[in-house]
């Protein structure tokens, strides 16, 4: 992940998709030759580029398959959220599984249609009914803890069902994104393919969570780019991680407090905090588990959302197991311990306020963080 003015923060998983260094499937359903482990790294590759192209952190799925492609890189033992996504991937029939390969770029196209076409007074991007309400109540506390302007940021939802919707999968496909940029003709013949096998129940009607595993944040103040000016701010949840701290048994708290992370990039952003002589993976390492303790701090401070610390700690425990250990890769988001460390301080920092109730300013908040920063990432021995 590149530093820049806007970011997408995204929760990571570690999924392991199913493929190999050979093809999945000697053809697919059509009799054409199934996409070998080359061109699915390539398609990953261009994922990857767009999402640097707009800053954003890369996308969930792709580096799921890329971890696939590249075992080695990777030291960290499988944790419950990669067995759930393994579930995931290991539900899908092989049908799905080929089709999904060779129309990799559909693992983020509902991403890309929240972020560019998505507003809070679209109802079609509104926040899954089990969890509005909620999420709504938490969002205007949040908003209300931090001392920044957060008047002009949308709340709102990304659904997988659109890719049933082939108008909206085409507009995606057109984005002038590496990852995308196609034709108009060339958009709507694809879009009319991935709509059909969505509408026939293909990944559950595009519900798989899969396709929405995400919760992020994202300004474009201050960049040039035009792909993303005028975009507004924004915070959007997927329903896939919704699905997943559900059955990660952790749904009680679980979504709050990736709303005080995802936030915490919000405060992040006003603050001009991404600013640091850190490069590479230590200044993702460094913005992303600032916003863990951006986000502990608020869910279990008196005044903000006053959640049991054991409880928050053990939910976070199990979604930090979305820690890495890609130590020089630019996405690196700590480990799942340095993680924990984070939000620990925090949660102690929330409750040891003195006066009772009394909320740190933001900067100076930041400014004990990297005091303790050193702490947090030092060697686990």
């Amino acid at each position: 992940m590149k530093l820049s003015t806007r970011w997408l923060a995204a929760l990571g998983t570690s999924a392991v998709l199913a493929v190999g260094t050979t093809p999945v499937a000697t053809a697919t359903p059509s009799g054409t030759p199934a996409t070998s482990a080359d061109e699915i790294r390539a398609a990953i590759t261009q994922s990857y580029s767009s999402a640097d192209r707009v800053g954003i952190e890369r996308p969930v799925a792709g580096s799921a398959v890329d971890r696939a492609l590249n075992p080695d890189d990777y030291e960290c033992g499988p944790t419950d959220f990669s067995a759930y996504i393994d579930d995931l991937i290991g539900g899908l029939s092989l049908d799905e599984l080929i089709f999904l390969v060779n129309h990799i770029e559909m693992l983020d196209i509902p991403t890309y249609d929240a972020l560019f076409f998505g507003t809070n007074t679209d109802h079609r991007y509104d926040l899954r009914a089990d969890s509005k309400q909620s999420l709504s109540r938490t969002f205007t506390d949040v908003k209300r803890f931090w001392d920044i302007d957060s008047s002009d940021i949308q709340l709102m939802a990304m659904h997988g069902s659109m890719l049933q919707d082939a108008s909206r999968v085409a507009r995606v496909l057109q984005l002038p994104l590496p990852e995308f940029g196609k034709s108009k003709a060339v958009a709507e013949a694809e879009a009319a393919e991935i709509a059909k096998m969505a509408s026939k129940g293909f990944f559950d009607g595009g519900n798989n969570p899969l396709f929405t595993l995400n919760a992020f944040a994202f300004t474009a103040e201050g960049d040039p780019d035009p792909a993303v000016a005028g975009l507004p701010d924004k915070l959007i949840f997927g329903d896939g991680i919704l699905d997943a701290l559900q059955a990660l048994g952790i749904a009680d708290v679980g979504a709050r407090a990736v709303m005080g992370h995802e936030f915490g990039h919000h405060v992040q952003f006003e603050d001009g905090l991404f600013n640091s002589p850190l490069t590479g993976a230590e200044a993702t390492r460094r913005t992303e588990l600032m916003a863990d303790a951006f986000g502990t701090y608020f869910v279990t401070h008196a005044r903000g959302l006053a959640l049991n610390a054991k409880r928050v700690l053990q939910a976070e425990l199990t979604s930090f197991e979305v820690g890495d250990c890609q130590f020089a890769d630019p996405g690196h988001h700590g480990t799942p311990l340095q993680r924990l460390r984070s939000a620990t301080w925090a949660a102690n920092l929330a409750a040891a306020a003195r006066p009772q109730g009394f909320i740190l300013p933001s900067l100076r908040f930041a400014d004990l963080f990297e005091q303790k920063l050193p702490e947090i990432v030092a060697p686990d021995a």
